[in-house]
């Protein structure tokens, strides 16, 4: 059975304040150099606190600080780390939290990662109408109170990032070409790598889990050959 590890942490930004300059310097040099890109304080602070987690995620694996880190960028833009290509990492951030999920499972192909915050905005369902398919805009409205609409869209918004995430090809896919399946946690229409885009065809190397913690939404989608095991863990 494959391990995948998820680390939750919350952003202390009062923390981060104080010790601005120490945390800085103990992360690797691309980070540190995307950190200080920032004028803004919160979007600086989200940045160092995702640099750190995937400091620690590289720690608990390989038992060094992974200061010493280089990233480098796929085709569409998915990091991996230069010399270490069997840790597959992948990071995502939403209001107050970064998570990352992480192993090194040769039986692992890719994974992915997507937090949102449930919030209620006018605009959801204008954009489930121009990036959703028919049959999730239909999840969305069986919802029977506002609240349920909006855990319904949001489900469905990180499990499609959470999928184009872990093929690492982006937002070159289209959102509407695939169907997403959040209490079944299924997809169908995903084009593996051996196979064309098929509506009705379910994707059956994918492993989804859905969590809603804290008012918000996490979604991991991996792709494996075996059984995985999730392993969820707060990270301080």
């Amino acid at each position: 059975m494959d391990n995948i590890y998820i680390l939750v942490n919350k952003i202390d930004r009062e923390y981060i304040e104080k010790n601005f300059d120490i945390l800085l310097e103990s992360l690797y040099l691309q980070r540190k150099e995307a950190v200080l890109r920032f004028n803004n304080n919160n979007a600086a602070y989200t940045s160092l606190s995702a640099g750190l987690l995937l400091m620690e995620a590289y720690r608990k694996i390989y038992g060094v600080s992974g200061q010493n880190i280089s990233i480098e960028k796929g085709e569409y833009g998915k990091p991996y780390i230069v010399g270490n290509e069997e840790f597959k990492f992948n990071l995502s951030h939403s209001g107050d939290y970064v998570v990352i999920a992480y192993t090194k499972d040769k039986d692992v192909n890719a994974l992915g990662i997507d937090i949102e915050r449930i919030r209620s905005e006018e605009s959801d369902m204008m954009v489930a109408h121009r990036f959703f398919t028919k049959d999730e805009i239909d999840y969305i409205s069986d919802g029977l109170e506002c609240s349920d609409e909006d855990t319904r869209f949001y489900k469905i918004w990180t499990m499609k990032e959470a999928y184009i995430k872990m093929t690492g090809k982006g937002l070159s896919t289209r959102l509407d070409s695939f169907n997403v399946y959040p209490d079944e946690l299924k997809i169908s229409g995903a084009a593996s790598s051996d196979k064309a885009y098929n509506a009705d065809v379910p994707y059956n190397n994918l492993k989804t889990d859905i969590k809603i913690m804290d008012g918000y939404i996490v979604t991991v989608c991996v792709d494996s050959i075996g059984e995985i095991k999730l392993i969820y863990d707060k990270y301080a």
